[in-house]
């Protein structure tokens, strides 16, 4: 009898352990706080599998952990999905699969015209997530400041006249590339001559902080009159300080000529659950998750019906915004986007943009 009933113990402990190892998983790749977790959640419920969500720092770092790991899906940015595909690191999803709530025709008008005219190379590779534009968010109370940065079609304020204190954006392809637009060159020039102009320039100007997240609350703080941030650090400030009841000191101008970005979910060549991954890019296609997304994390959809819902009223189900359309229809033809260029000129970048801080 002892021994029957040890025998049954080991046997429910081994279907015990199949169906915890039998579990289906899904690995997902991104970047910061840049995912409502309770989506995930959901999603995990709905599919009864187990998301294993993993956040690192930068494009750069996510593509060097899909060289050593594998993943199923990774949320990147433009240029990094250009070099992913090709380097055939993502697949082509649209050959792959059939897409529910994903339809290329709900996407807003100018979303439309933005990814057919600079992402069309690797249109099919991704799902959009958000887009966005660099600019500079400045405090409002420093008098004369607004004036003076909104009189250029650029970004140049930031880049000239050490009278104000400056935070500049810690990165070599947002920092560099805008000092090219600010020069009248492309953003994606690799010629050495254009990319040590560009440093020149960011050499010749004092910069009080060099940062990411945190330069949009040493605006708000008073510590800095104005930096080079992304459009979604202003919404996300604005947003705290509504929920903080604290005063919105701070606004953010995007010239004319700047850069433009979106952000995409791409499913990985090594994925080893291809069906879930495309599974969980329809889930967040939904136009309510993706509204519900896109307020918790403060950066814009492309999707037209993700917009509504947020501009609805409560009454209508929906988030009652009341922001300007620039920040979330922020396309127009001179905004370019990054494109990857070669690891050369990434390499470049870097050095040029360190050399640009020890001066």
């Amino acid at each position: 009898m002892k021994k029957y009933l040890s025998l049954l113990f080991v046997l429910l402990f081994v279907v015990f352990l199949v169906s915890c190892t039998s579990e289906k998983k899904l690995y997902v790749l991104n970047v910061g706080d840049y995912i409502d977790q309770t989506l995930i959640d959901d999603f995990e419920e709905e599919y009864d599998c187990k998301v294993i969500y993993t956040e690192v720092n930068s494009n750069e770092e996510i593509y060097q952990k899909l060289k050593n790991e594998s993943y199923d899906i990774c949320v990147v940015s433009d240029y990094m999905i250009d070099r992913m595909q090709k380097e055939g690191l993502i697949i082509d999803l649209f050959d792959a699969y059939e897409f529910e709530n994903y339809n290329y025709d709900d996407l807003l008008p100018n979303a439309k015209v933005f990814l057919e005219d600079q992402c069309s190379t690797y249109i099919n590779y991704f799902i959009p997530y958000f887009w966005g534009t660099m600019g500079i968010l400045y405090n409002t109370e420093v008098e004369g400041l607004e004036e003076y940065i909104t009189s250029f079609d650029t970004l140049e304020a930031i880049y000239t006249n050490n009278e104000y204190n400056k935070g500049m954006y810690n990165a070599p392809r947002d920092s560099i590339a805008m000092a090219l637009m600010v020069l009248g060159l492309d953003i994606n020039s690799d010629k050495e001559e254009d990319l040590r102009m560009a440093s020149d320039l960011i050499r010749s100007v004092t910069y009080r902080a060099w940062g990411d997240d945190n330069l949009k609350e040493m605006v708000h703080q008073g510590m800095l009159d104005m930096a080079l941030v992304y459009s979604g650090d202003y919404l996300d400030e604005y947003y705290q300080c509504e929920i903080d009841d604290d005063e919105i000191n701070f606004y953010y101008y995007a010239p004319p000529k700047t850069n433009i970005w979106v952000d995409g979910m791409v499913v990985t060549s090594a994925s080893k659950n291809k069906d879930l991954a495309f599974a969980f890019l329809d889930f967040f296609s939904e136009e309510e998750n993706q509204a519900q997304n896109s307020d918790y994390i403060g950066y814009c959809p492309l999707s037209k019906l993700a917009y509504d819902i947020l501009f609805a009223s409560e009454d209508e189900g929906g988030y009652d915004y009341d922001m300007e359309e620039e920040f979330f229809i922020p396309y127009n033809e001179e905004r370019k986007i990054f494109k990857y260029v070669s690891d050369k000129h990434y390499n470049m970048l870097n050095d040029l943009l360190e050399e640009s801080k020890s001066k």
